[in-house]
């Protein structure tokens, strides 16, 4: 299997919430690695930010699309499809963290935006591209996880049952695409010094005792070297964008995981 760092070149990759954080980082390594990019932001004040820096190599197409609205997620694909020519590989990146507390005294609005944005806008995304995908007979869906999808984590219930909600519409979607050439996996980073993940003096100092609790924790995470850092983070990823894991299509995979040893394990190496 290829490590090399241009081999990407040529691959149209859509990665949503890419203005900052773990998006902008991913964006980054595949305009290095000579994939074309379609860029999405939640609004147009923020496509400068994904876009800063990228303007010689591949080309790079920005969009503003939240992922809640199916009417801008399609514009941005027709766009892509107009400039490119379609789309090989989505990376559902953009989330949000939800409510903190007790999830019986979150406020209902503010837990199901949470679920709106993490499960509804991954499934948006992908009905926005899909078809594209079925039509040519070939593509990868990645589903940027968490941790907290996979066990439990407290008083981030909407955040957690969210991303736990994401793997398993992968299981899912990833035994309807087999018969259309298509691979889907959840992947898990690790926590990360940007995005969610990243140090935020206003929760630091919030009124709420459960954010300032949870960015305590984080601080602990960091100090006591268990954050991951982001070129770790991004490598595997690569490596499902690449094609180097389809053989584990529906799986959750995370930045620990040695990606050649579990296909070899399925006989497929």
């Amino acid at each position: 299997m290829s490590q090399d760092t241009t081999d990407l070149a040529g691959l149209r990759v859509l990665v949503t919430g890419a203005a900052g954080g773990l998006g902008r980082a991913t964006a980054e390594a595949l305009h290095a690695a000579g994939a074309h990019l379609v860029l999405t932001t939640r609004d147009a004040d923020s496509l400068p930010r994904a876009a800063a820096g990228l303007d010689r190599g591949p080309e790079v197409v920005t969009a503003a699309a939240d992922v809640t609205n199916d009417v801008e997620l399609a514009k941005a694909v027709e766009l892509a499809t107009e400039r490119l020519g379609g789309i090989d590989v989505l990376v559902n990146n953009a989330g949000v963290p939800g409510p903190a507390g007790p999830a019986w005294e979150n406020d209902p609005a503010e837990w199901w935006h949470a679920m709106e944005v993490n499960l509804g806008g991954a499934l948006a995304a992908c009905r926005a591209v899909l078809p594209g995908m079925i039509e040519r007979g070939r593509g990868r869906v990645v589903a940027i996880s968490s941790h907290a999808g996979h066990t439990r984590w407290p008083y981030v219930s909407a955040y957690s049952v969210s991303k736990a909600a994401v793997n398993k519409l992968t299981e899912n979607m990833a035994i309807e695409l087999l018969p259309h050439g298509i691979t889907a996996f959840s992947y898990h980073p690790g926590i990360v010094d940007v995005g969610l993940g990243a140090s935020a003096t206003a929760t630091r100092d919030s009124d709420n005792p459960w954010e300032r609790r949870i960015e305590s924790w984080l601080d602990t995470q960091r100090e006591t070297g268990r954050y991951t850092p982001v070129a770790e983070a991004i490598a595997n990823l690569l490596r499902l964008i690449r094609g180097e894991a389809d053989a584990l299509t529906g799986r959750y995979l995370t930045h620990e995981d040695d990606i050649a040893g579990l296909v070899a394990a399925t006989g497929h190496a």
